[in-house]
């Protein structure tokens, strides 16, 4: 059926009906009222039949062109769909099969809308091998070939063009959306399985000795920005800049769906540079979050899995399950456990064992979606790491582990720590340090390293001014192969947080003092970052912190870690002996490989999540802490000289950590 109307259009107009009944041909389809189903059906016809479709659409005032559907389409209009609703930042249920749309369009631009759904049908494809800053004229700053950091091919551009025309601006923005691993249509994932955990075992050889990062031309602060940033379709879907910290700031809120404004944040001495930070925190937080590469295809019981023996299974009580003293509580996020418990697994790969290991998929992402998805313990993106190789991910994976738990530790065991001089010779270190006196605060820093091995530092800042409200204490923490970086790490933390006090502990604020003085005594109602933070800022909290400000001996960092850092020839054989370092300790390293396929083949970045059974998990809400079983808390400090016995569980006060 021919819907043209008064229009005078090169090509055909149809309803939906229509358009799934053709099989050749050219055709705009326009939709008024629908939902994910039917563009999901359109896609799936345009797939199999030798026609192009452009699905135009109505979402409120909203009028959605493109992408053109065909056979060899770069993208569907089902993922399209699914990427621009979960960009809207949870205001609308993406993963309902029942959610459907529709609007009044805008009827002056009608006509606007069909000319530009034609425009898409009769403009010619770009050339396969030409990348997207090429076609537009952009700087594109390096060879796009391969190069020593990245792996896989060269990266063939699969986007797709997409018009949104916006009715109550009477504008018309054009957007570029590429397809994200787990589309149904035309993205279905492979299964995962045992041969897919492997962790490639090659050498990664470092011409600069003193530098962990690989070199990758593909990640220039442009390049990344135009892979990676879209305000409708992601997955990047906000950059803006924070001018009043104590660094350059950059905030890059990724795409997941959520009403939580969340995703990676960029410190730097400059806006360009913290912008490349923050968005390769945001693919590690996307990736992160849920299986992007491989489907989740194995669902079982430990005990199952176990009487089956087939392969080897990480039992889920040596990750430390929930402390039983918060059982049945409302704000707890996980269900008891039983080996008899069906849960969902995927494949990681043992770097100690040398072997593939089932983990439980909410241990390996963090925001798997679902209610028919139990988790038996709360996970947050704890031990993900990014990195121009699968090594150098897992590396990185494994530094965080080592500072959340050197911190944890500390706190939790409640033990004095060795003070370590600020580098004087350390430029950003001492102008942070300088920051921090101009705000009244003093900076202090503690050796926290532990069995790992890996040097950990905890930054302190303790407010010496004499105001009776300001926040008295803010605390962050590093971990490194090299100790200064881990010093520069936890000392750009905290004095960010001393700057952006005054701001976020404010009447109303995350942080207001009156809000969070109920959780002294009630430590159940401390539910997130801000409520961990800003409890321990509290006067009344002090007297918890204080173990921390012991008088213990300080000494330069080159005494504290003497012969450090090792001089690094080969990324590979740091992370084998650092994983062998933790096998004599009684540690099994599992990496669980989290490539968004894009990404990876675009910009050579990999993602992993590394996970240590018996090491201490951060957590955020007081009641889904993890303590109990992790015999490491109670042993390792007493082995360290940091307590005169190793004590009883029932003897630390566990009170809600302060790390931000």
């Amino acid at each position: 059926m021919n819907t043209a109307d008064a229009y005078t259009l090169p090509v055909r107009v149809l309803d939906p009906e229509a358009a799934l009944a053709t099989v050749r041909g050219t055709a705009v389809v326009r939709l008024t009222a629908w939902d994910l189903a039917l563009a999901e059906r359109l896609s799936r016809h345009a797939l199999a039949h030798p026609v192009r479709l452009v699905p135009v659409r109505e979402d409120g005032a909203l009028t959605v062109i493109g992408p053109v559907l065909h056979p060899r389409a770069r993208a569907c209009a089902g993922c399209a769909e699914y990427q621009r609703l979960a960009t809207a930042g949870g205001r609308v249920p993406w993963h309902s099969p029942r959610l459907a749309l529709g609007g009044t369009g805008t009827p002056p631009l009608a006509e606007a809308a069909l000319r530009l759904a034609a425009d898409l049908l009769t403009a010619v494809p770009p050339g396969p091998q030409q990348s997207a800053a090429d076609r537009h004229g952009r700087d594109t700053t390096g060879p796009p070939g391969p190069d020593p950091g990245a792996s896989g091919p060269v990266a063939i551009e699969d986007w797709a063009v997409v018009h949104v025309l916006h009715g109550d601006r009477y504008t018309w923005s054009s957007h570029r959306v590429r397809p994200v691993g787990g589309c149904p249509v035309c993205r279905p994932l492979p299964d995962d399985s045992p041969a897919a955990a492997r962790l490639p075992a090659g050498p990664r050889p470092l011409p600069d000795p003193s530098v962990l990062r690989g070199a990758n031309t593909r990640t220039t602060p442009a390049r990344l920005r135009d892979a990676l940033h879209d305000e409708r379709f992601g997955p990047v879907r906000r950059l803006f800049r924070t001018e009043d910290s104590a660094f350059a700031l950059t905030t890059a809120w990724v795409t997941d769906g959520r009403s939580l404004d969340d995703g990676g944040y960029g410190r730097a001495g400059d806006f360009e540079s913290s912008e490349r930070v923050a968005l390769f925190e945001s693919v590690e937080r996307f990736a992160g979050m849920r299986p992007t590469g491989r489907r989740t295809v194995l669902r079982a019981s430990y005990a199952d899995l176990v009487a089956a023996g087939e392969h080897a299974v990480l039992d889920p009580v040596r990750l430390g399950l929930p402390d039983p003293e918060f059982d049945g509580h409302p704000a707890r996020r996980t269900v008891p456990y039983s080996p008899d418990l069906a849960l969902d697994w995927v494949y990681g790969w043992s770097l100690t064992e040398h072997r593939a290991v089932a983990v439980p998929e909410h241990v390996a992402y963090w925001d798997v979606p679902g209610p028919d998805r139990p988790r038996v313990v709360y996970e947050s993106s704890n031990g993900c790491g990014l990195g121009n190789s699968p090594q150098e991910a897992a590396l990185y994976g494994l530094f965080e582990v080592a500072e959340r738990d050197a911190f944890l530790m500390a706190w939790y065991a409640r033990t004095p720590l060795p003070r370590v001089a600020v580098p004087a010779d350390d430029p950003e270190v001492t102008h942070l340090a300088d920051r921090a006196v101009l705000l009244r605060y003093r900076l202090t820093l503690l050796d926290a390293t532990n069995d790992l091995g890996i040097p950990a530092v905890i930054s302190l800042c303790r407010y010496e001014g004499s105001h009776p409200g300001a926040p008295r204490a803010f605390l962050a923490a590093g971990a490194h192969h090299d100790p200064r970086v881990a010093i520069r790490s936890a000392v750009a933390e905290v004095v960010t947080n001393v700057q952006e006090a005054a701001r976020r502990s404010a009447p109303g604020g995350p942080r207001d003092p009156e809000r969070l003085r109920p959780m002294l005594d009630r430590p159940e109602l401390v539910l997130d970052l801000d409520d961990h933070v800003g409890l321990n800022t509290l006067p009344e909290a002090q007297p918890r912190l204080d173990f921390l400000f012991t008088d213990t001996p300080q000494a330069p960092w080159r005494e504290r870690w003497p012969g450090a850092p090792e001089p690094v020839t080969d990324l590979t054989r740091l992370l084998d002996r650092t994983v062998e370092r933790l096998a004599a300790e009684g540690l099994e390293v599992i990496a669980v490989t989290q490539d968004e396929p894009g990404v990876r083949d675009r910009l050579g970045l990999h993602c992993a999540k590394v996970i240590v059974p018996g090491t201490l998990p951060m957590t955020f809400g007081h009641v889904n802490r993890r303590t109990t079983g992790l015999g490491r808390l109670l042993e390792v400090p007493h082995r360290l000289g940091r307590t005169a016995r190793p004590p009883r569980h029932d003897e630390l006060p566990l009170h809600p950590h302060p790390f931000p």
